[in-house]
């Protein structure tokens, strides 16, 4: 199976030109045979707090995106600048597959400029069972908590998605954290992120990847604009979380204590569990 992520540099405002380019990264993706792909945080109007980017959870973008993921038959991750129904704003991930809407969830860990801006959300990120796999959603510098990213492996996620924005200055950061996310959870991490600057003072750090369950880089990219697509295989999940058995010793330990659980088993459980797809 092949997983994919798209990196641009989207220009602040130009929702038309933003979704153009974006949409073809994602055809071109998926005419390779990428059935899952991940798109970078705040895609299509720019990583900008201007409120009158928002749009609602049926707007513009999302109504976009639900037609690419049905004509393109892959499964679509981001994070978006959305007002909800109460009139606050949440940089809100999506998981959206052929057949419509799967999951979502709003950013809870707010960063920067973020902060102020937006409300955050209930500590909760998205998990959807998808055709590609069950996929976790970490919003940028959510995947710098490995609580957070544990929660989304023991609730199933096989493959971590991360739509970013993340900062240039703080690469180092990002190359670490990616790494470290996948291999301590034994997931497929998908890493999206936005490349050059906004204009308004945030350069991007770029480097999108697709990171293995043992915390190897399988494919990447450095500043420019383009695609990461990657033929992997979720039984090496399993084997991976064989080989380090990170989640299994946490649950026994739980289980001990009577918290308990494994991937995709209610607490109590300690037999392990994967469930796999191809």
């Amino acid at each position: 199976m092949k997983l994919g992520a798209v990196q641009i540099h989207a220009v602040a405002g130009r929702r038309d030109l933003n979704l153009d380019r974006a949409e073809r990264a994602v055809r071109e993706l998926a005419a390779q045979g990428a059935r899952l792909v991940v798109l970078p945080e705040f895609f299509s109007y720019g990583y900008a707090f201007d409120h009158e980017f928002a749009e609602t959870d049926t707007g513009v973008t999302v109504r976009a995106l639900a037609r690419l993921a049905q004509a393109s038959g892959a499964t679509l991750v981001t994070a978006l600048h959305i007002r909800d129904d109460m009139g606050l704003y949440r940089d809100r991930a999506l998981v959206i597959g052929p057949d419509g809407p799967l999951a979502a969830a709003d950013k809870s860990y707010l960063w920067g400029q973020e902060v102020g801006s937006l409300a955050p959300g209930d500590r909760k990120g998205a998990v959807a069972e998808t055709p590609a796999g069950v996929v976790g959603v970490a919003v940028c510098y959510e995947a710098g908590f490995p609580e957070m990213v544990r929660d989304l492996a023991v609730r199933g996620a096989q493959i971590i998605a991360v739509p970013a924005a993340f900062g240039r200055p703080r690469l180092h950061a990002w190359e670490l954290m990616t790494r470290s996310r996948a291999l301590e959870n034994g997931c497929i991490l998908v890493a999206a992120g936005l490349t050059g600057d906004n204009g308004r003072g945030n350069e991007f750090a770029g480097h999108s990847r697709i990171v293995g369950p043992r915390g190897e880089v399988l494919a990447g990219m450095g500043h420019e604009e383009g695609t990461v697509l990657c033929e992997v295989d979720l039984a090496d999940i399993e084997q991976a979380r064989t080989e380090i058995p990170y989640l299994r010793s946490l649950a026994l330990r739980s289980t001990h204590h009577g918290t308990a659980a494994l991937p995709g088993r209610p607490a109590g459980h300690a037999e392990a569990h994967e469930t796999t797809r191809s």
